[in-house]
């Protein structure tokens, strides 16, 4: 009478044990997915998924011809990537190729290119609308910029804007476009439904990269060629503030040249600053330089922060790797060599 008793409860340890094991081994597998950034190389035409936990590259996507701005999708599952046909300078032997200008549609459970958008000539940067529907294009060479649906239900609709236009931003409510057109030392304001200007904002010194902080209410504007940062109003594009990133910087300030910027958590700004090789730690409401910190790498240019907003993630052009940093000490914790020439990062807390 034993015997039949026992046999039942040795089956059901066996299978709780086997229940257990198998959502151990499904945990582990979601833990091994994990969080990933994403990092284009504008000169060997790739996009490399980087794993900031353990430090390392995880996947080499081909994306197509000079990727330069991302944007991922709101549920995670897509990321766009902007692809230019124009040479990249002398030493590239590459002729012009306008078939190559686009935006690269990447399934990232795939890690596939499932179509390439048109999107005007030389794209540079993305702005993705709020519900993950509409890409924003700034088109460089063609001094417009270009709205179109993410399925390519229909074509793009592009309109002229200002000489050699780059970063670009949506205002928090979706209505307002912002474009930097550094050529022209200006940012065009515009109405995002219809492409229709509101404003051209005057900014003098190469306005080049665009940041709205995370309450919406202001828009921050890397200077390149003056060292600065401007901060508009989002709300009418008047100028609040402009911070001299190169103050007391000595020797070789001419080299501060901001580009990326991201804003962490406690609303301090995070600004590259190109062939100065060094990473500013800003507070924009104080209007002060917080700390410097040096050696992130030759031409920092792109920046993301991971999503739990300890690490600070950068992508450095001209020394071909990406630079892993604390955001409390400041230390960088590895540097990665990635590609070619890296150029944007998107993913972590980047908006």
């Amino acid at each position: 009478m034993l015997r039949p008793f026992a046999a039942p409860r040795f089956e059901s340890r066996a299978s709780l044990v086997l229940l257990v094991l198998l959502a151990f081994t499904g945990c582990q597998h979601r833990a091994a997915g994990g969080e990933r950034l994403y990092v284009s190389d504008e000169r060997g035409d790739a996009v490399f998924a980087i794993d900031p936990e353990t430090g390392g590259v995880t996947e080499q996507i081909e994306a197509g011809r000079r990727p330069r701005g991302l944007a991922l999708s709101p549920d995670g599952a897509t990321l766009y990537a902007a692809l230019s046909g124009s040479p990249l300078g002398d030493a590239d032997e590459r002729p012009s190729d306008r078939a190559a200008d686009g935006v690269a549609v990447i399934d990232l459970a795939t890690a596939k290119v499932r179509r390439v958008l048109p999107a005007g000539t030389d794209p540079a940067a993305i702005a993705l609308s709020r519900d993950g529907r509409t890409l924003y294009v700034s088109d460089a060479e063609g001094d417009a910029v270009s709205k179109l649906p993410v399925d390519g239900s229909s074509a793009p609709r592009t309109v002229k804007v200002g000489e050699a236009p780059e970063g670009i931003a949506l205002s928090r409510d979706g209505k307002t476009l912002f474009v930097a057109c550094t050529a022209s030392d200006q940012v065009a304001m515009l109405d995002s439904q219809s492409l229709r200007p509101l404003r051209k904002i005057s900014v003098k010194g190469g306005p080049r990269g665009l940041l709205l902080s995370r309450d919406g209410d202001a828009l921050y504007v890397s200077v390149e060629s003056v060292g600065k940062l401007a901060i508009l109003s989002a709300a009418d594009g008047k100028l609040r503030k402009m911070l001299d990133l190169a103050r007391g910087k000595g020797e070789g300030k001419e080299d501060v040249r901001p580009m990326g910027m991201i804003e962490a958590p406690d609303g301090h700004l995070f600004v590259t600053t190109g062939r100065y090789g060094a990473l500013l730690e800003v507070d924009p409401t104080g209007g002060m330089i917080i700390r410097t910190i040096e050696n992130v790498g030759t031409r920092p240019w792109g920046i993301s922060l991971t999503a739990d907003g300890a690490t600070l993630v950068t992508a450095n052009g001209a020394s071909g790797d990406v630079s892993l940093i604390s955001r409390a000490s400041g230390k960088i914790i590895r540097k990665l060599n990635v590609g070619k020439e890296p150029w944007g990062v998107a993913g972590g807390g980047a908006r």
